[in-house]
């Protein structure tokens, strides 16, 4: 099954909600960015890589943890 998480990176709580409960594939990833709470989405590409997906919505100071998203995704993101 396909779960929710959170996880902690540069200093800020990072909650991810999916939005396939079957497959890994998408999901929507909130973070609090200079007092606001934003969302971006990460989405599995053809390689099974997630990617940012409109990098202009990701907060700049995170946009460099796109890899990091994907290993979390791919670590947490499934349970047996």
């Amino acid at each position: 099954m396909i779960v929710n998480f959170e996880i902690e990176l540069d200093g800020a709580k990072f909650r991810f909600h999916t939005m396939n409960r079957v497959r890994l594939q998408l999901y929507q990833v909130y973070v609090q960015h200079e007092g606001k709470e934003c969302r971006f989405h990460v989405q599995a590409g053809e390689d099974g890589l997630f990617k940012i997906v409109g990098e202009d919505v990701c907060p700049k100071p995170y946009q460099h943890l796109e890899s990091t998203f994907n290993e979390a995704i791919h670590k947490l993101g499934q349970v047996a």
